[in-house]
């Protein structure tokens, strides 16, 4: 069976043809005619395969979905219990547990600064940072209207494929 690939060829090869101006018209209809319909049988079978993997997909992302959930709830629950191990070893003053498989140190908390009104901060203490970014809404609109933007030229996206 012919792949999709040649049947292109095929199309370039027939608009080449097509130029010959001592081809006679059916010959190229004729040709035209039967590689239409093996494209159309082609493009239909491609379409039956990805819609076949876009269910695929679906029920992938349901899957994932539903382990991140689990995930999540596993996540908790190991949070959980070690809060519980820690609140439980500072109301006793335990601060080290040792066994054969672990060894548990319950560490005192490091200095940190808690900010409680960042406008009473000294400008000393800060940093200030200023993002240049260009508005492409607002460049497209001045472009289509004929405006000059330097540094900007009025492109064309690549083609894209609907299928409905």
């Amino acid at each position: 069976m012919t792949t999709l690939y040649e049947l292109s060829a095929q199309y370039l090869a027939l608009a080449e043809m097509a130029d010959d101006p001592n081809l006679p018209p059916e010959v190229l209809a004729d040709s035209l005619e039967g590689l239409g319909g093996l494209l159309e049988t082609k493009a239909q079978a491609l379409l039956q395969v990805t819609t076949g993997w876009e269910g695929d997909i679906g029920a992938i992302d349901n899957e994932i979905k539903r382990l991140q959930a689990r995930k999540s709830v596993i996540q908790n629950r190991v949070d959980n219990l070690r809060a519980y191990l820690q609140f439980n070893m500072e109301q006793t003053g335990i601060s080290k547990i040792s066994c054969a498989l672990f060894q548990i140190t319950l560490a005192k908390g490091s200095p940190m600064v808690v900010v409680t009104n960042e406008s009473l901060i000294p400008e000393s203490f800060t940093n200030t940072t200023t993002i240049r970014k260009p508005v492409k809404s607002l460049i497209l609109a001045a472009l289509k209207d004929g405006e000059d933007v330097p540094g900007c030229l009025l492109g064309t996206s690549k083609a894209s494929l609907r299928i409905k």
